[in-house]
């Protein structure tokens, strides 16, 4: 009887994981849950944000030599279902990289679906470390970031999507721990140049 509660149990996970369908935009912030951090908590807690940057981004390209990311288009985006069609986005509420202290909020499927554009887009994500560089492309210009912190969250904690103080940042995030993906990943690169 036990495996078979076992068994039960874990079809309803796989339900769950196969048909989320929630909106990807913040809608306001949530008090912080760090499992693993090193950013000090005055930037995490009480961010205000920012409102959106003017400006078109146009075309936005991703690369992250760690990860074996190449000039990647990331198309801006606001919810769960365009997530899951192109597999990656940057939330189109949040900054750009061109906006001095703005937070660009890119997110990527550790594991799609069949019908993603790019499935597994992030599933490495874990593997950057402090040093690591992401560079964001967008009309001509190169924005080289230096990943400096790594935090695991709960998927309702919107707060890492605001604007960290006194930085000019991108955010990488996507779901973790495999198979469960109950928490989220998020790994932040600072602009250098």
């Amino acid at each position: 009887m036990p495996l078979l509660l076992t068994l039960l149990a874990t079809l309803g996970l796989g339900v769950l994981l196969v048909f989320p369908r929630q909106e990807a935009v913040p809608d306001e912030p949530r008090p912080p849950t760090t499992v693993e951090s090193n950013t000090p908590a005055e930037t995490r807690e009480g961010s205000q944000s920012a409102p959106p940057p003017a400006g078109d981004p146009g075309d936005i390209r991703l690369t992250v030599p760690r990860l074996d990311i190449r000039n990647l288009p990331v198309p801006a985006a606001s919810t769960q279902e365009e997530l899951d069609r192109e597999g990656i986005v940057r939330l189109g509420e949040t900054g750009l990289p061109w906006v001095a202290g703005s937070n660009t909020f890119i997110v990527g499927h550790a594991l799609g679906y069949p019908e993603t554009e790019i499935r597994y887009v992030f599933e490495d994500l874990e593997k950057l470390r402090p040093g690591d560089r992401i560079v964001v492309k967008s009309a001509g210009k190169e924005y080289v970031f230096r990943v400096y912190d790594r935090l695991t969250v709960r998927p309702a904690d919107y707060w890492v999507t605001h604007p960290v103080v006194g930085k000019t940042v991108v955010s990488l995030q996507s779901c973790t721990p495999y198979p469960t993906f109950e928490n989220r990943i998020v790994v932040r690169g600072e602009l250098i140049s």
